[in-house]
């Protein structure tokens, strides 16, 4: 098994501070038997981290399990594999796989001392494999964990950004996000861009490399949020993240997609309920990123979130009485004429959104 330090002035490894976290980065290798093992020096005040690893396609990783100080045993990916309960993405192989720590309030808390990341490698039939691995680590300091600002970068592409009508949406959205994250505390600003590349494919499957461009030229901890015309081979969706939770680092996952096709309803013109959806979906996908599932998965109405204070439902109706108006809820609930607003979010949902190491 490959032991690594991960930490200042070891090596091959770097360090330095970016946009107010600290950043450590190497490139490791697993063993035969496709296991690499990283130690992290956590310092005082730290509160929370992002992990990132990378593989080249077609091989995969996932995070294996991670310790704290003294061995403490924090998260095993074998507890959640199967499970009808979901808590992170980070457990399950991708090219590109993203853990943010803690999760919930009763998880092991990050402390001072050493921490012991396990990764898992396999190649494209799913065998274990020596492979190099892009590792990289965000640790913030936040004494609270209760509130904080987050920086949302609006990227229009497919020349979005000579649309008056999306850019008048997209004002009004945003004041109805900004409402919406309110309530758990946390103050969103917004800083747009545009992007002159070619079409962009959905972030969720690792594939697009459009969007480590993207990353690379806009702040490390803001959230790439990317409008473009349609989602390719995703004419029925209104929006994908690139993961549960995202990563912040460039990557081909480092990116939230909105279809503004979708957003602007059949008539294709903005009106008031238009405004409210793309909000809702704005602030749906990005929680999305900042690690929060559905409360409830549409496909058979048996699976759910983790937490504790999201109801459980296991029928259409039921799930829409109970949970309808949570803006983590599967998919707009509309009549004939309008739609019920999703505007609700629970405690334990805001906890989560608020570890985020992208929230300040």
């Amino acid at each position: 098994m490959l032991l690594l330090w991960l930490g200042a002035c070891q090596g091959p490894f770097s360090e330095d501070v970016v946009d107010g976290v600290r950043h450590l980065s190497a490139q490791i290798s697993s063993n035969p038997s496709g296991t690499a093992r990283v130690r992290v020096s956590v310092e005082e005040g730290e509160q929370a981290m992002l992990s990132t690893a990378s593989v080249a396609p077609p091989n995969k990783v996932h995070f294996r399990s991670l310790y704290g100080p003294h061995d403490t045993e924090a998260f095993l990916s074998a507890e959640w594999s199967g499970s009808i309960y979901s808590k992170t993405n980070g457990g399950f192989i991708a090219t590109t796989t993203t853990l943010n720590w803690p999760v919930l309030a009763s998880d092991v808390p990050l402390s001072p001392g050493r921490w012991i990341f396990e990764l898992g490698v396999v190649d494209e039939a799913q065998r274990y494999i020596g492979q190099p691995v892009d590792f990289e680590l965000l640790l913030k300091e936040d004494p609270e964990l209760d509130g904080g600002s987050l920086e949302v970068a609006l990227i229009f592409a497919d020349d979005l950004d000579r649309d008056e009508a999306l850019a008048g949406a997209v004002d009004g959205a945003k004041a109805i996000w900004q409402a919406l994250y309110a309530q758990v505390g946390i103050e969103v600003s917004f800083e747009s861009y545009a992007y002159d590349g070619a079409p962009l494919a959905p972030p969720a499957f690792g594939g697009e490399p459009g969007y480590v461009g993207i990353a690379a030229e806009t702040p490390i901890r803001s959230i790439n949020l990317v409008f473009s015309e349609e989602i390719d081979g995703y004419s029925d969706i209104l929006g994908i993240s690139g993961d549960i939770p995202g990563p912040l680092v460039p990557s081909a996952r480092s990116a939230v997609q909105l279809s503004t096709l979708l957003a602007a309803g059949p008539d294709g013109i903005y009106d008031a309920e238009d405004v409210r959806l793309l909000a809702e979906t704005m602030a749906h996908e990005t929680a999305h990123f900042l690690g929060l599932f559905h409360p409830v998965e549409r496909e058979g109405w048996s699976e759910y979130d983790v937490l504790q204070d999201t109801d459980e439902c296991d029928r259409e109706p039921q799930c829409i009485q109970r949970l309808g108006r949570n803006l983590m809820f599967p998919f707009p609930v509309c009549g004939i004429m309008t739609c019920t607003p999703q505007d609700e979010l629970t405690v334990e949902q805001g906890e989560i959104l608020n570890r985020y190491t992208g929230v300040r």
